[in-house]
């Protein structure tokens, strides 16, 4: 079933999925691309929609949008298009392991692969150069080549994306509808700092194109409802925010 599901969300962006004894091949345009790992296993029971659009999302960008190497290149000249985008910590796996099929095209998955930072809560935050017309996820060598820290390319953008768009404070929830809403989390304690409390700021990333911040303790059936009806759904689950981390908050969430 899951396998099915996977091949079908594919086929909405042109893909095609193949199964073989190795994993797998996406054909695009007449090109095979090798995949060693179908990441289907141990799917999370609760949100499994958003596991599967997170590997077919993974898919889709490491065949179509793989990072740019950028020899030579520094940090401000690379990060000035950097903004940070919230992912399931299954997008990495997945994105790597069409990158790791590339190997004989690309090269080594250390390079290549996607660089992103471990947010908490089941989720990480990868990082794309956004162009305006496309947009391209950042690899591990480029990073490397700018040779800066995770946490300083997480600040510029975090930055970036703070500055890409005014914010009301007062709000319970962000939707701008620009990609990148979910993202927002991490400059939440920036924008809603009036609304921590001992645990942190209480929040929810149900999708792509939605933030929920709370004045009070989040409404469980609330977060779970706007998970359910998101286009490209993240995490059903309610989290505090401390510290730039995210922890799931059991007792809200059951």
């Amino acid at each position: 079933m899951a396998l099915a599901s996977l091949q079908a969300l594919l086929q909405t962006v042109r893909l095609q999925l193949e199964v073989t004894a190795n994993g797998g091949v996406i054909v695009w345009e007449g090109r095979r691309y090798p995949v060693v790992d179908l990441c289907l296993d141990g799917l999370d029971p609760s949100a499994e929609r958003a596991e599967l659009l997170s590997v077919a999302a993974a898919f889709e960008a490491a065949v179509k949008y793989p990072g740019r190497l950028a020899p030579g290149e520094d940090l401000r000249t690379g990060a000035a298009a950097l903004l940070p985008k919230v992912e399931r910590q299954r997008f990495v796996r997945a994105y790597d392991a069409v990158i790791a099929g590339r190997e004989g095209e690309l090269g080594d998955l250390a390079v290549h692969g996607l660089f992103a930072n471990d947010l908490g809560g089941g989720l990480v935050t990868a990082y794309v150069q956004d162009e305006g017309w496309k947009f391209n996820y950042i690899p591990r060598g480029r990073v490397a080549g700018w040779d800066a820290s995770p946490g300083t390319v997480h600040a510029v953008g975090r930055s970036n994306l703070y500055h890409r768009a005014a914010i009301d404070h007062h709000a319970a929830e962000v939707a701008q509808g620009d990609g990148y809403d979910a993202a927002r989390v991490i400059i939440v304690d920036e924008v809603f700092y009036d609304r921590e409390g001992e645990r942190g700021i209480e929040v929810a990333v149900p999708g792509r194109d939605l933030l929920l911040v709370a004045k009070g303790p989040l409404d469980r059936a609330a977060v779970q409802q706007a998970f359910a009806l998101q286009k490209y759904p993240i995490s059903p689950l309610v989290f505090a925010l401390k510290a730039g981390r995210l922890e799931a908050l059991v007792d809200l969430v059951g």
